[in-house]
């Protein structure tokens, strides 16, 4: 089984849907900057975001990368470039895919006569690139360098577990449920109080 398949049947085709919270009952989210300015922000959704995925992943994480676009994959060579000048996307990897997904009409994304994609690149990475994976989403709101214009979800596939971190103010967990029940009682003052209620009937 390929990335793409493993991911689908996992997720129930749902991987990549948004919020990711709200796709799949049995989530958790995290809040992660609580105020203050860009810096303080940034600061703090990192360390966070970083705490809580130490948790999850052991030696290898699954990287996706999806763009938004209606341009074949080549037009988006300069965000691969700097994705590969930070050590994100290496020449050298055990697996690497690329798939299209026609964007559908209920996502709300078409307008006028465009056919728009998007394009994902899946990709294995040693645990010891998850900093800069989170500092690349965290990034691109506030304009930090380097900021790759990618979205960026994190798997681990043995465990069944994935981490969608949008942006400094949140992050999303999904999958196994035994793992997200460690997570909801390590960090349960990260949760997010306006979904609290939601994940302690499920956790609680």
């Amino acid at each position: 089984m390929n990335i793409r398949e493993s991911i689908q049947s996992q997720f129930s085709g749902k991987a990549f849907e948004r919020p990711l919270f709200y796709t799949r009952k049995g989530g958790l989210r995290f809040e992660l900057s609580l105020g203050g300015d860009w810096l303080d922000q940034f600061d703090l959704a990192l360390r966070k975001s970083h705490e809580i995925c130490e948790e999850i992943f052991d030696k290898e994480i699954v990287a996706c990368y999806r763009i938004f676009s209606n341009e074949p994959l080549v037009s988006s060579i300069s965000t691969f470039r700097e994705l590969r000048n930070i050590g994100l996307f290496p020449e050298k990897v055990k697996e690497k895919e690329h798939w299209l997904e026609r964007v559908t009409v209920d996502e709300g994304w078409i307008e006028g006569e465009t056919e728009d994609y998007w394009h994902t690149i899946a990709i294995k990475l040693p645990k010891s690139s998850l900093k800069k994976l989170l500092w690349c989403s965290m990034a691109q709101d506030l304009g930090v360098k380097p900021c790759p214009l990618v979205n960026i979800y994190l798997f681990d596939l043995t465990k069944g577990v994935e981490a969608w971190p949008y942006d400094v103010r949140g992050m999303d967990v999904i999958g196994n449920k035994a793992i997200l029940s460690q997570l909801y009682k390590k960090f349960d003052s990260y949760l997010l109080d306006y979904d609290r209620e939601m994940m302690d009937t499920n956790f609680g």
